[in-house]
């Protein structure tokens, strides 16, 4: 981790310091090596989030973006155990930083855990995973009219697509560069989002706004003529509702019903005798 307590001050490693677990106050020790970041780590192999991972400099770039007083901030769930969040925002938005490879049931757990929040994925990290999406943009036009048009994928035409398409969050891809990615949804087996500029996501992160529109274009199946609307993205999408099972009417009260003035679509109402 970051930061650890010391003299209730948040501190962050350097040779020689001191300071306590913010989580479950136990002793930790200053780790300044050469090959990794600077960051307090538990005695021996122990850590009181079981969600946690070693942090990079791909994590603290990204940590860097926000202050210091948002990272890092922990709570603790309906059993008390702990968990972390990379970044907690004044407005309430956690944002998860994800370099290393996760299963789809714990990234579902960390989601419902701290909602509303927002993924960050390491596009980088496996070779393959880039080359698949340079090859989905390879034969995509730019809008002509240059408007931020939402791009659909097959969830299978990418491992990405695959391991992040079913959570109910933004999830931004970040392959270099000044824009990430943003998968807003999914729609069947087709994945939805569109190229973003990190200052601008950032941005947003900070204010606590939602995103931008972004432009739907289809062709009506009629007509053939191109129909354009627009959607706000919110930081959390929202979670589709249960079908609910239909009740059992009692035979007096479908005879009350019966009995009832019905209107059927063009308005004209319909009497039982």
């Amino acid at each position: 981790m970051r930061f650890a307590v010391h003299n209730d001050e948040r501190v962050e490693a350097t040779p020689g310091a001191v300071g306590l677990c913010p989580g479950c106050s136990a002793e930790l020790t200053a780790k300044c090596g050469t090959k990794k970041v600077w960051h307090w780590a538990h005695k021996g192999q122990r850590h009181c989030d079981h969600w946690w991972e070693p942090e990079t400099e791909w994590h603290r770039s990204w940590k860097d973006r926000f202050p210091k007083e948002w990272q890092e901030r922990s709570a603790r769930d309906d059993r008390g155990e702990l968990h972390i969040a990379d970044v907690r925002t004044p407005h309430g938005l956690v944002v998860e930083f994800q370099y290393s490879y996760i299963k789809s049931e714990e990234a579902l757990k960390r989601t419902e855990f701290h909602a509303p929040m927002l993924w960050v994925v390491n596009g980088e990290r496996r070779p393959t995973d880039k080359r698949q999406f340079d090859e989905l943009f390879r034969y995509r036009s730019v809008p002509r009219s240059g408007e931020p048009a939402i791009d659909r994928f097959s969830v299978y035409d990418a491992r990405l697509l695959q391991e992040w398409a079913d959570l109910s969050v933004i999830v931004a891809f970040d392959f270099g560069g000044e824009d990430v990615w943003l998968m807003s949804g999914r729609d069947w087996a087709c994945a939805l989002g569109r190229w973003f500029k990190k200052d601008d996501l950032v941005a947003h992160i900070r204010d606590g706004t939602p995103i931008p529109h972004v432009i739907f274009e289809h062709h009506h199946p009629l007509t053939r003529k191109v129909i354009k609307r627009t959607h706000t993205i919110p930081h959390s999408l929202p979670k589709p509702e249960p079908a609910k099972e239909p009740k059992t009417a009692s035979l007096a009260q479908a005879g009350e019903r019966s009995r009832a003035p019905q209107q059927n679509a063009r308005g004209w109402r319909r009497i039982s005798p």
